[in-house]
């Protein structure tokens, strides 16, 4: 039976939590189908009863078996999760602070910087410094794989069957997405990040500079579609003065990427290759992206934009913070951003909205095409063998599977970023400090910003908003991407074996291919060299990982 969760009543059972310290939630019960967006009266918040000593659980005598709070005496845990640029201290987070006062249980923090987790990750697993709780710690499938089968990460689907509802509600009205989650073994070892949203399935989009649009007397509908087009309109950035200081500073186009995966993400499906790696075509077979004979024209483009400075020369060695910072300087014409907003530093969303997105490419190679992806981040949750708490983290995490948690850890309680109206649609709350809604959400109220956490999105919570900018995002995307959107690759495990192969294979293929595509990119490798580098892959195992893939491919397809 479908228990329909409200917005409205968020804040007030957080405030019954603080006033009274003793009352919980009765019931935390999966939905059974997928509902249109809820209004404020049909959500309410089922009521909070005190658990009784009888609920506690057989397996741990400090868990009740429902409701709130999740632990009788309270207890801390130690978590470790990547601290996004964007992020504030998480320990002074709204999303932790609430979560502690409802369930009762604390967190100990170990957050790395973003550019320095994967760094410090493998340290912590190398060591034995691990947490009990990995969130947000981008686990790979093959660290799932590895750990899982040393140990040191638990199995996790019979906890999920005996104490998580609402991730059982998800498997069940999502068919095919335990098995994607589900590693060679048959252990479950994380919990996904899962939306069946367009507007965050779609690849990452480009947001242009209205200013400079305005200036040059370009209207949306002239905003190109071929990368021919783009070539021409990035030209007239560069050259006409578009921001008006007299001074020739403007940046095209600009990203923040060492390995500039974000040029491949933009500029290759024009190309017909969706990734410049390891792909699935149409009928199933796997290919390699810097091995389609296409891949060459795609160098061809982005490094005549290289070379005409037509890209920022600082791309490949800043930061988000400095990418973010021209382009909040009206330097930048065009830019890799979830929000217009952030992109170019406009906090109100009536002046945001005129900020438009770029329409996805084709060329005579293919036509208009730009990446999405499944739906699903793995790896954005698991358990330790140093947990002495499991039966209560697996409540913990399942709430946030709800569709009221998917909201706090989304936005936040409402009262800090946004409003409930009268209708049931959601408003946000403009900061009057003159931040934008994404910098004050990844700020102080939720690290889920910039970061994959654990929950599950349903589209109501992307689209039920009374925001323009909003709405101009969900419109955008449905319009200009989302019918050009392919896919490269579902999610897939590979065995212990298999994986073994490939780390042997890629070790040196990886840092072998990034090395030189951005040398090719960039000229200091010229074109002519291209074929030596395909035939270097292929000395250095390409085709093995290519069987490999398909064999791994072949067995999630038999498992839909």
């Amino acid at each position: 039976m479908r228990r329909r969760l409200t917005l409205c009543l968020i804040i007030l059972m957080v405030m019954v939590i603080v006033l009274s310290g003793c009352k919980s939630q009765e019931t935390n019960k999966p939905e059974a189908t997928a509902t249109p967006a809820p209004s404020a009266r049909e959500t309410a918040a089922p009521e909070e009863t005190e658990p009784s000593g009888s609920e506690m659980l057989e397996a741990d005598p400090n868990v009740y078996a429902t409701g709130m709070p999740i632990v009788k005496d309270k207890i801390t845990v130690s978590i470790m999760g990547a601290k996004h640029p964007i992020h504030g201290e998480w320990s002074n987070m709204v999303f932790f602070k609430i979560m502690e006062e409802k369930t009762n249980i604390a967190f100990t923090y170990n957050t790395p910087a973003w550019e320095l987790f994967t760094e410090q990750k493998n340290l912590a697993f190398t060591t034995g410094s691990y947490p009990e709780v990995f969130f947000g710690a981008m686990l790979t499938p093959k660290e799932e794989v590895t750990y899982g089968s040393q140990g040191i990460l638990l199995p996790l689907e019979e906890y999920i069957d005996k104490y998580c509802p609402n991730i059982v509600a998800m498997f069940e009205q999502n068919p095919g997405l335990r098995a994607s989650i589900t590693a060679p073994d048959g252990h479950i070892y994380s919990l996904p990040n899962y939306t069946t949203a367009p507007l965050a399935m779609a690849a990452q989009p480009n947001w242009v500079n209205y200013e400079w649009m305005k200036a040059l007397g370009i209207e949306e509908s002239d905003l190109p579609t071929t990368l021919d087009g783009l070539y021409e309109l990035l030209v007239r950035f560069k050259t006409e003065d578009p921001n008006g200081n007299g001074q020739a500073d403007e940046i095209p186009y600009t990203f923040s990427d060492k390995v500039g995966d974000g040029l491949f993400n933009n500029f290759l499906p024009p190309f017909g290759i969706p990734s410049k790696r390891a792909f699935v075509t149409s009928d199933g077979v796997v290919k390699y992206g810097f091995l389609e004979p296409n891949f060459i024209h795609f160098l061809e483009f982005v490094n005549r934009l290289w070379e005409e400075k037509l890209i920022d020369q600082d791309s490949f060695a800043q930061d988000w913070s400095a990418k973010t910072g021209k382009s909040q300087s009206n330097l930048v014409g065009m830019t890799v951003e979830a929000v217009p907003d952030t992109a170019f530093g406009i906090p109100e969303p009536e002046e945001a909205v005129k900020y438009p997105m770029m329409p996805a490419w084709g060329t005579q190679y293919s036509p208009q095409a730009t990446l999405r992806t499944t739906g699903l981040a793995t790896g954005t949750f698991a358990i330790t063998d140093k947990c002495k708490n499991v039966e209560a983290m697996m409540r913990w995490v399942d709430y946030l599977y709800s569709e009221e948690g998917s909201l706090l850890i989304h936005y936040g309680p409402e009262g800090n970023l946004y409003r409930v109206l009268p209708d049931g649609m959601f408003e946000y709350i403009i900061p009057t400090d003159g931040r934008g809604v994404e910098e004050k959400r990844g700020g102080e109220i939720t690290p889920d910003c910039g970061l994959p956490l654990p929950k599950w999105v349903r589209p109501q919570t992307e689209t039920n908003w009374n925001s323009v900018l909003q709405q101009q995002r969900a419109a955008q995307v449905d319009k200009k991407l989302w019918p050009y959107a392919v896919l490269p690759m579902p999610n897939l495990f590979f065995t212990l074996e298999e994986q073994e192969q490939l780390d042997i294979i890629t070790i040196d293929l990886y840092k072998y291919e990034d090395e030189n595509a951005v040398k090719f990119i960039t000229g200091e490798l010229p074109l002519s060299e291209w074929s030596k580098f395909t035939d270097q892959l292929k000395k250095m195992g390409v085709e093995e990982l290519i069987r490999i893939t398909q064999a791994a491919y072949d067995r999630w397809k038999a498992a839909q």
